[in-house]
């Protein structure tokens, strides 16, 4: 019986988070109001230092 309910609730769970997310539609009068910072600038990305390791040869 235990198990019944259980499975019972996490069905429900399953299908209310499928419905809840398949119905978060977006209206398509709705403007998009983000601001775009156009203030900063792209830069290169850091450039890797060389490998000083030595290999090692040493074959046991």
């Amino acid at each position: 019986m235990k198990k019944q309910i259980f499975n019972f609730v996490l069905i429900a769970a399953v299908i209310g988070s499928i419905a809840a997310g398949c119905g978060a539609s977006k209206d398509a009068s709705t403007k998009d109001t983000t601001k775009k910072d156009t203030t900063t600038k792209m830069t290169a990305p850091p450039v890797a230092k060389p490998d000083t390791m030595k290999k090692d040869t040493t074959h046991h």
